[in-house]
């Protein structure tokens, strides 16, 4: 995907956002689904055009299941993909450059990078920008006698010529009917929620940013 760059205001960005680092944005908003809550925070100093193409870390697992990073990831950047708004850096790709720039396992959703090695992954990968996640609930849960989907994740925009969060956002929801008492709308699966949650944050991410 090519995007017109704006040179003049991305030089004045990254001439301006070492030095303004203002107070966080918080903005409230409620996904469709059950129970679902999104707070998301844009640096007001950023100018988001500057970010044509960036990197998805994969996510940090922090739940029971041993393999919801890689699943929440995957779904992330398909949803990434689908917006056709910024160019999103070949997974395969990316994750060989961060081996290579920190020397990691394989468990590279475990993997804190120091500001140095952002900025050299930025260099390496051609990416202005990587985003950073964590998994922090991915399981079934019971509601009545059914059992539903219940997943919580957070994402972050990282600028790697400076380390400093431009972007983030986190969600949880609940599977299950919209409207209990006649099912409509319900989410069953774990994979269903999966691509719900990661399409409503990449939503609010686009329309922020671009």
């Amino acid at each position: 995907m090519s995007k017109t760059r704006r040179p003049g205001r991305a030089r004045r960005w990254r001439q301006a956002h070492l030095l303004h680092l203002g107070t966080p944005i918080l903005t409230l908003l409620v996904l469709s689904g059950c129970g679902s809550v999104n707070r998301a925070f844009v640096h007001p100093q950023a100018d988001m055009s500057f970010y044509q193409r960036i990197g998805v870390k994969t996510f940090r697992n922090l739940s029971a299941d041993r393999f919801a990073g890689e699943k929440v990831t995957a779904a992330f950047v398909t949803e990434l993909l689908m917006t056709k708004k910024v160019e999103v850096a070949e997974p395969g790709q990316f994750n060989a450059t961060l081996l290579e720039v920190t020397n990691a396992g394989a468990e590279l959703g475990n993997l804190d990078l120091t500001q140095a090695q952002i900025k050299q992954v930025g260099e390496k990968a051609g990416v202005q920008g990587i985003i950073e996640g964590t998994v922090t609930e991915y399981e079934m849960t019971r509601i009545g006698t059914e059992e539903f989907p219940l997943i919580s994740i957070s994402a972050r925009l990282v600028d790697v010529q400076t380390g400093k969060v431009v972007w983030m956002a986190s969600a949880s929801s609940k599977g299950g009917p919209k409207l209990p008492l006649i099912g409509i709308g319900e989410t069953h699966t774990l994979g269903e929620l999966t691509v719900k949650i990661c399409s409503g944050v990449v939503r609010k991410f686009v329309r922020e940013a671009f």
